[in-house]
């Protein structure tokens, strides 16, 4: 173990910190500070009562984030302007202290990220051990060693934050250090001298309310007593010229009538600016005794072991992020193929479904037709047929006919002179027959088949009538 741990507590070093007092260079910086502070923050009330809306928030947003960094500037300028004194450096000037302020603000941030960042980690591996303390019986074992360690662990950690980190850091920073080394050697000191540190941290307590209250034992008075004066004289409301002696500066109406005129509104004013250069004083004599306090805890300290430590630990850290960082980027391309994959399948499915659609309605194009379709096409197509029967009938019929009527006339012709007028009529009838016979013969149909005859010989003469004539038109005879 390093023996500069026990090191003795000089702290009439301490002392030093009541020369922040005649510091005028960085009083003046603290001031100009704590002033710019004030208009930043009139100007974010201002945004908000009388602009309003969108435009109001985000003006006020940007005002605090600027205030912000005035403050923290501010602060570190004045802080390394002690610092000089605090090592017996000769002092830079104001400009030179601003420039070096602003250039520690992103390490202010990255102080207050780690700590979010190491306080979220703790919380989830005391959230992760709470869920492993619900197994039955041995949860609660787990759970009555587990709580008090992790209670242990926190407080730590609080205290450490409290009363080493945060007031540490600071002065590490104003001494030139880079973030890193100021982080080493803060937990260095948090490491081997914590105790040393918290006493003197008391000590330091001590002598700024002894100073404050030294600087308010005579402020105060004086300016209750100055005050109520020039209330009453300047205000016109009271004291000796009002007949109202120092009564008139109690309740609401004395607070008004301080107001109530240019001269008592300059004197308020006058105080205010008063009250901030005194509040700046106190602020210095801090601030120069946290100086005192670093310097001293880390006079001879190691901080070699606990910069390899933090190294390691951000190379840890870096790791872990570059593996995050890998496996977003692995999970987001696998994301980004999956999603490729489904706007394939997707346009797939919609080929698959057209050519589906396709392949029905061709199907529907080339299916038979259904029944009744076919039974009216097969009736449709008998009727044309017989139609086309009964115009061959007819024109066979009439064919006959004429060759009947010629076959008649030329079997007249031939006849004999006188036949008997039977003969004639069974001749012609025979005649008849016999075309009819031979007609049905041609066309390959029964003589039953045949369709009925239209015409028929007179039974007396023979003469070619009509099959339904009653008379015969030639001899008149009934038939």
């Amino acid at each position: 173990m390093n023996d500069s741990s026990y090191k003795s507590i000089d702290f009439g070093a301490l002392t030093r910190a009541g020369e922040g007092l005649t510091q005028w260079r960085a009083l003046g910086a603290g001031f100009l500070t704590a002033l710019v502070c004030c208009v930043l923050l009139w100007l974010m009330q201002w945004s908000v009562t009388r602009l309003g809306g969108i435009v109001g928030i985000v003006l006020m947003v940007v005002l605090a984030l600027a205030c912000f960094v005035v403050w923290v500037a501010g602060s570190s300028a004045v802080g390394v302007l002690l610092m000089d004194k605090a090592r017996d450096l000769p002092q830079r000037s104001i400009g030179e202290a601003a420039a070096f302020g602003l250039g520690s603000v992103p390490k202010f941030l990255l102080l207050g990220v780690a700590v979010f960042v190491v306080t979220i980690a703790f919380m989830l591996v005391a959230a992760l051990i709470y869920f492993i303390c619900k197994i039955p019986v041995i949860g609660a074992v787990l759970a009555f060693v587990a709580h008090p360690v992790l209670l242990l662990i926190a407080s730590a950690f609080i205290i450490a934050c409290v009363w080493v980190v945060f007031p540490l850091f600071a002065p590490a920073v104003w001494s030139g250090l880079g973030f890193k080394q100021a982080l080493a050697s803060v937990f260095a000191i948090a490491r081997h001298r914590l105790v040393q540190v918290v006493l003197m941290m008391m000590v330091l307590y001590i002598i700024l309310v002894v100073i404050g209250m030294l600087i308010a034992s005579g402020v105060v008075p004086a300016m209750g007593l100055l005050t109520s004066l020039a209330t009453s004289i300047m205000g016109g409301g009271g004291g000796y010229g009002g007949g109202y002696g120092m009564g008139g500066m109690g309740g609401l109406g004395a607070a008004m009538a301080m107001f109530s005129s240019a001269s008592m509104t300059g004197a308020i004013l006058g105080a205010s600016v008063l009250s901030i250069l005194l509040f700046a004083l106190i602020t210095l004599v801090a601030m120069m005794g946290i100086n005192l306090l670093y310097l001293q805890a880390s006079d001879g300290l190691d901080t070699a072991g606990t910069s390899s430590d933090i190294e390691g630990a951000f190379g840890a850290m870096k790791e872990r992020a570059r593996e995050a960082a890998d496996k977003a980027r692995a999970a987001a391309e696998r994301a980004k193929q999956a999603a490729a994959d489904r706007a394939q399948a997707a346009s797939n499915a919609r080929e698959e479904a057209v050519m589906e659609q396709t392949r029905l309605e061709e199907e529907e194009t080339n299916q038979p037709l259904p029944e009744q379709e076919t039974l009216r096409r097969e009736a449709a197509e008998r009727e044309a047929r017989e139609a086309q029967a009964r115009a061959a009938q007819a024109r066979a019929e009439a064919q006959r006919e004429a060759e009947a009527r010629a076959a008649a006339q030329a079997a007249a012709s031939q006849a004999p002179a006188a036949p008997s007028a039977s003969g004639a009529a069974t001749a012609g009838a025979a005649a008849l027959g016999g075309l009819m016979a031979s007609a049905a013969a041609a066309t390959g149909a029964s003589p039953e088949d045949a369709p009925p005859a239209t015409t028929k010989g007179c039974k007396a003469c023979g003469h070619t009538i009509g099959a339904q004539d009653m008379f015969c038109e030639n001899c008149g005879t009934r038939q």
